[in-house]
């Protein structure tokens, strides 16, 4: 009889990440396997890749952009389309510091 720790398959997943709303890559786009510290970014071209194991849930997020995830059931090319992210904004209050001088004298 044989015991052990069976391995999840690592695999291979690569693609390019893009701007939904003007096509253009994604550089330096976070990719990580959820929940670890397998990562890396995607290049000056938007391109990445990353070594998982079948089945794991990859995240992509830029900033002003949101977050997706998709599952990697195989090995194979992932090209993703980040959409814009909305911020819903109550309200806004701008304040100001000022710098107020006053003249002593000296005697």
């Amino acid at each position: 009889m044989y015991t052990g720790i069976v391995a999840a398959q690592q695999i291979e997943v690569t693609g390019v990440v893009t701007d939904v709303t003007t096509g253009e890559p994604v550089p330096g786009a976070s990719v990580v396997q959820k929940n670890t510290t397998n990562a890396t970014i995607t290049d000056v071209e938007g391109v990445y890749m990353l070594n998982v194991p079948q089945g794991a849930t990859i995240v992509f997020s830029f900033v002003g952009f949101a977050t997706q995830e998709i599952v990697a059931d195989a090995a194979g090319t992932y090209n993703i389309q980040l959409e814009p992210a909305v911020f819903d904004v109550d309200e806004v209050v701008v304040t100001a510091l000022g710098i107020s001088r006053q003249k002593k004298s000296l005697g």
